[in-house]
């Protein structure tokens, strides 16, 4: 598995509304997390930062003990947001 991420989502209509999109980028350093904006092209596609970027301890919930990712290595995580089209 590549040490760079990406997700997307959150449409639970709750946290967003309808037709906001976010994509959170998860590497070692936040060169790679913008590398990684700048290679998915997605200043173009009107992403912008909508927070300020940390470094973060990562684990996956679910049924059961939650899963420690990236081995507990912190990694920089940066949330993109594209507004929903007018």
């Amino acid at each position: 598995m590549s040490k760079t991420m990406c997700k997307r989502g959150m449409e639970n209509g709750l946290e967003t509304k309808l037709g906001e999109d976010f994509i959170t980028i998860i590497a070692p350093s936040m060169a790679e997390v913008m590398d990684s904006f700048r290679a998915q092209g997605l200043a173009a596609k009107h992403y912008t930062i909508i927070h300020r970027a940390g470094r973060h301890s990562f684990t996956m919930a679910g049924e059961g003990a939650a899963h420690v990712l990236f081995e507990g290595l912190p990694m920089v995580a940066a949330t993109f947001m594209r507004p929903a089209q007018a």
